[in-house]
């Protein structure tokens, strides 16, 4: 049937100089309809040239630098002689340093979004070595192979805002297979930070090494705190930090409290310049007791990071040191503290350190080694009055193959002694002696 015509003149033919009023008016239908056809197909281009189409945009996720409250003298350059050594000097300090968080910006938005995140699966094997006065309580572990399994997702975001300031987010979570066959949700961060301000969940302040290339350490939960702190740039290679800190709202890691107590107080100054980071902090906090006044808890920190190279090769140096009176939380790392605060109290009195040395190398750009050595002390009185110890020494190594970028694979392993003398207390005898692990572990980073 043609455009334009009806089914009753189909058969029939109209002049082309008289034409009838319905084929006129379907013809002007017909001329409608397409025009709106191709009005349709055609308009949204025409309308849209005016306005250029909208993309996600990268970015980075990079705080501003800040002016140093106590800036020194601009000092004369001596011009180089050569403008390439400039760059690549330039080259290598970038190289050295870690790359901020890459996101991306929606249309619309001035916010930049990152999100990454962490699956470290492995196979591990525990073995248990202990005295006969240690086995007779039937408390020592089995030896036992586990497949372990970690995934952490991170969500971070940072703005300008309208008065110049930084507003800035971060959310971290992971999921992690326990002993009994199920799974771990722990929260590693919580955060929002405004301008020198941050408030939320965070590794506290006092912490320094974390031990993150070790897969043993780095499978624990940090001990997180709930922070309200501040940060200033002193000088161009000094920075001071003021948080009041809680260690109780991680409950995996809080001590038993005999009462309400303040938060803690942290104070703590980095130094950086060049490949050489110095970090120094103190903490106090209240201990309530039962029936008795509140002890005062205290502790300080030292510790130090170099990187350099070594016959061409990168290579780290981490060594720290660290005491507490009253203040256990303050020292050891992730794996000692896991071990001996399920043997204290709200209201004992404590006194102990620890120190680690620590050492990287890379040897090649797709292999590279890490070791490290610690040790733990800590005394306590136990219910009897008498003056309990625990002491803990490990030392680990692992070698990492990464092919790819993001792709880290390994074989770890560590070696534990620990002495726990408390008097009465079979858990205590029982987990006195070696431990040794060992694991194969891949990591991908997204």
């Amino acid at each position: 049937m043609a455009i334009g015509t009806s089914p009753a003149l189909a058969g029939h033919s109209a002049s082309p100089a008289f034409p009838t009023f319905s084929a006129l008016a379907h013809s002007r239908i017909a001329a409608a309809t397409l025009a709106a056809a191709f009005l349709g197909l055609a308009g949204v281009p025409a309308q849209a040239a005016g306005r250029p189409p909208q993309f996600l945009r990268s970015c980075t996720i990079e705080p501003p630098d800040q002016v140093p409250l106590f800036k020194a003298p601009a000092s004369a350059k001596p011009a180089a002689k050569n403008g390439s050594d400039d760059e690549d000097s330039d080259d290598d300090d970038d190289d050295d340093d870690d790359p901020p968080p890459r996101g991306f910006i929606s249309p619309g938005s001035s916010t930049c979004i990152a999100i990454s995140g962490t699956v470290n699966a492995g196979l591990q094997r525990d073995s248990y070595q202990a005295n006969a006065l240690a086995k007779a309580t039937g408390q020592v572990p089995p030896s036992a192979t586990s497949f372990p399994l970690s995934t952490t997702f991170r969500m971070e975001t940072g703005q300008i805002v309208g008065d110049g300031g930084y507003l800035a987010s971060a959310f971290e979570f992971s999921i992690d297979t326990n002993t009994e066959g199920g799974y771990d949700v722990t929260i590693g961060e919580a955060t929002v930070t405004l301008g020198a301000f941050v408030f939320g969940l965070v590794d506290s302040r006092f912490d320094f090494w974390a031990g993150d290339e070790f897969a043993f350490i780095d499978r624990i939960p940090s001990r997180t705190v709930a922070l309200i702190g501040y940060e200033r740039q002193l000088t161009e290679t000094i920075s001071l930090s003021l948080s009041v800190e809680d260690v109780s709202a991680d409950r995996r890691t809080a001590l038993p409290a005999a009462g309400s107590r303040v938060p803690d107080g942290v104070a703590r100054l980095l130094y950086e310049q060049g490949g050489l980071t110095v970090h120094g902090a103190v903490a106090v906090r209240e201990v309530p007791r039962v029936g008795a006044s509140s002890l005062v808890g205290r502790a300080a920190i030292i510790g130090a990071t170099w990187e350099g190279k070594v016959l061409a090769r990168p290579m780290t140096v981490t060594a720290q040191i660290a005491g507490a009176v009253n203040a256990p939380p303050y020292i050891g790392s992730r794996l000692d503290q896991r071990t001996a605060f399920g043997f204290l109290g709200g209201d004992v009195t404590t006194r102990g350190w620890s120190s680690i040395v620590s050492i990287g190398r890379e040897w090649t750009d797709e292999w590279s080694t890490n070791a490290y050595i610690s040790r733990y002390r800590l005394t306590l009185p136990d219910f009897a009055g008498v003056t309990g110890r625990i002491q803990i020494d490990r030392v680990a190594a692992n070698v990492v193959w990464a092919p790819v970028e993001g792709l880290r694979i390994g074989l770890e392993a560590t070696l534990a002694r620990q002495q726990i003398d408390l008097a009465g207390n079979a858990r205590a005898a029982a987990l006195s002696g070696r431990q040794s692990s060992a694991q194969l572990f891949v990591e991908r980073t997204f």
